[in-house]
Parts: C-alpha cells; sequence; structure tokens
C-alpha cells in the first residue's frame, strides 16, 4: 500500500503498540520535507540524539564507552563536547594541547591523558586563558630507581601549562592525567607520571 499522510491532535493507545520496522520521531516543514530525529528500532536502539527531561529510573545493564582520541599531530585543540573523551599522546616529536576556554557552565568538564609514546620533544597541556590555572597535584616516579617519587603542586598563581618537556618531568610513556573543571577559573589535576633523573615539576 502507499503511504498516507495522516493528521491528528494527540493519541492514547490502552494497550500494546506494535511495529514490525521500529518507529521514527520526524518533523516535516514548510514545503515538506522531512527530518528523521530519532529513530527507535526493534531491539530498543535508539538513533540520533535521545533527551530526557525528568527523573529517569534504568532496569538491567547499561552498557557504555567513553570515546578515546589518539593525537598524532604536532598541536590539537580540545572542545568542550568532547568532555568524558581520553586522549592519546601518540607523537614521539611533541604534542601542544589547548583546552577550551574555562566559564561557570564549564564545570564538570573533564578530560583524560595517557603519554602513549615517550616524548623527545615537548608535550604540553595549555590552558585555554591565562586566567584559567591548574590546581591539584602531579605524582612523579622514577620506575628505574626504587622509592624516588615525588608530589609537585601548582601554586594556583600564574600555572596555566603542563609542560612534559623533559624526561624530569614526566615524558615517559606510561603517564596519566586527569583534568576537571572545577570551577570558571580552574581545572584540577590528577596526574601520576613516569620519569627519571632529578624529577621536576611539570607546572609552568
Amino acid at each position: 500500500c502507499q503511504d498516507k499522510e495522516i493528521y491528528m491532535a494527540n493519541t492514547t493507545f490502552n494497550g500494546t503498540v506494535r511495529s514490525t520496522s521500529g518507529f521514527s520521531d520526524i518533523t516535516k516543514d514548510s514545503v515538506g520535507n522531512v527530518t528523521t530525529n530519532s529513530t527507535y528500532s526493534e531491539n530498543a536502539s535508539v538513533g540520533g540524539t535521545l533527551a530526557v527531561t525528568g527523573n529517569t529510573t534504568l532496569t538491567g545493564t547499561l552498557t557504555a564507552k567513553a570515546p578515546v582520541v589518539t593525537i598524532t599531530t604536532a598541536t590539537y585543540a580540545v572542545t568542550a563536547a568532547q568532555s568524558g573523551t581520553t586522549f592519546i599522546f601518540s607523537r614521539a616529536a611533541g604534542i601542544v594541547v589547548t583546552l577550551p576556554e574555562l566559564t561557570a557552565a564549564a564545570s564538570g568538564e573533564q578530560y583524560t591523558f595517557i603519554v602513549g609514546t615517550t616524548f623527545t620533544g615537548a608535550g604540553q597541556i595549555n590552558t585555554g586563558a591565562t586566567a584559567d590555572l591548574y590546581s591539584g597535584f602531579a605524582i612523579l616516579s622514577d620506575p628505574a630507581t626504587a622509592g624516588d617519587t615525588n608530589t609537585f603542586i601548582p601554586d594556583q598563581s600564574n600555572d596555566d601549562t603542563i609542560d612534559l618537556g623533559a624526561i624530569e618531568q614526566g615524558w615517559l610513556s606510561g603517564g596519566l592525567i586527569t583534568l576537571t573543571a572545577q570551577s570558571a577559573t580552574r581545572w584540577h589535576c590528577a596526574a601520576y607520571l613516569l620519569g627519571d633523573a632529578t624529577l621536576a615539576t611539570p607546572f609552568e
């Protein structure tokens, strides 16, 4: 049979509504062009953006995977939309990352960085504005020397760069940095880095 356009007000069904090919939420413009906003398939998957207002109760297993981005370029600009992403440093010659500028609305944004390749050139994570500073800590350990561990804390006066610019500052593969926007002017840093020789602060 052919498709038919049916216009109606709100409809309430008493009983089960079934479809053999899923459901689609659409919008139609003034000339009849149709845009599919969301699709609901037979196995209950949702395509598109699902916006939920109000309390939500989930029963059963929730499976979610955080996005992972491997950085192989000399520079990389992180966006606010990438909150929750894990970034892998994978360019030995050096990588300079710039974070999005903080605002009051940015509180809670979080990014994780893994040193996937030992640097031979500087690896940096810069804040998006000079007024955006780091708080928190960086724990550096020397895997070649038992007990050689030091903790460095930014003084929050001008520290707007995490600089893995030397082996002493933790540029060895295996380091982990988690950054969380704690306010409109502060990124909280929780870093566990691997270095050698006389360990030095990565905060600048």
